[in-house]
């Protein structure tokens, strides 16, 4: 949690920051701000009594022009989902990888980074301890997710099989293709398979090729898969260390991934 040293609040700046809650929710826009103090003060007042309630810790700067409510009553800062956190970050983003997985209860560890996938670059940034980052795509790789309410809000989540697809695709190091091998192991039964083998129509030769063979070690059904990469003669690898070939999938791989 985040401490910060507040002062005590005016009745003017208590009366503004419980409306903004009943009328905008924990997070606000300078724009939303504003609406509330029209014809009362100017713009630039309103930007120096933002500036001011941001130095004494009853808003926090979530980015540029967008601010988080601290808790009036406990004066402490207000615990956000990081889920609602990750979106106003980045509006066109989806939640995936473990943070993705353990919104669908299968990744039950602490998770201090929370990764989106995002069609513009965007800047790492820390908030509450959390870590936010952001993985550019192409636009025929931005799918596989749905729209969730958290806290009154749309957030853009990936299903459980986009997640496993952004793994292999965008995390391929040996710690990840075990976590992969380990949720579709021990969700098995949570897992859509077909969807997961028809997510991966877009997907490169390689992440097909690797998707394939780990279904094979937990003896799924890879036949869709291996119908869209059997007539291609080239060979790819998991990972940088991969040195054993699989001739069905023309994969090297390590050891480790076998059964």
């Amino acid at each position: 949690m985040m401490t910060m040293k507040r002062t005590i609040l005016s009745e003017k700046e208590s009366r503004l920051l419980e409306n903004l809650i009943a009328n905008y929710g924990s997070i606000v826009t300078f724009k939303q701000i504003y609406s509330q103090l029209e014809g009362k003060i100017t713009e630039q007042a309103a930007r120096n009594l933002v500036a001011k309630m941001v130095k004494n810790g009853w808003l926090v700067t979530i980015k540029a022009g967008t601010y988080a409510i601290a808790s009036i009553d406990s004066r402490s800062f207000v615990s956000l989902s990081t889920y609602k956190i990750a979106q106003v970050l980045d509006e066109v983003s989806y939640v995936s990888l473990e943070a993705a997985l353990q919104y669908h209860g299968m990744f039950d560890q602490l998770v201090s980074t929370v990764t989106s996938v995002t069609l513009k670059k965007r800047q790492a940034k820390t908030l509450q301890r959390i870590n936010y980052k952001y993985i550019k795509t192409k636009n025929s790789l931005f799918y596989g997710f749905e729209e969730k309410q958290v806290e009154n809000y749309s957030v853009k989540i990936a299903t459980p099989e986009k997640a496993i697809l952004d793994f292999i695709n965008f995390k391929r190091s040996a710690y990840f293709v075990d976590l992969v091998l380990e949720k579709l192991k021990d969700f098995r039964d949570d897992f859509n398979f077909e969807r997961l083998c028809e997510y991966s129509n877009k997907q490169s030769l390689t992440v097909k090729r690797v998707l394939g063979f780990l279904l094979d070690q937990l003896d799924i059904d890879s036949s869709y898969l291996y119908d869209l990469v059997r007539n291609n003669a080239s060979h790819s690898k998991i990972t940088a260390k991969s040195n054993t070939f699989n001739a069905k999938w023309r994969l090297y791989y390590e050891d480790r991934f076998t059964k």
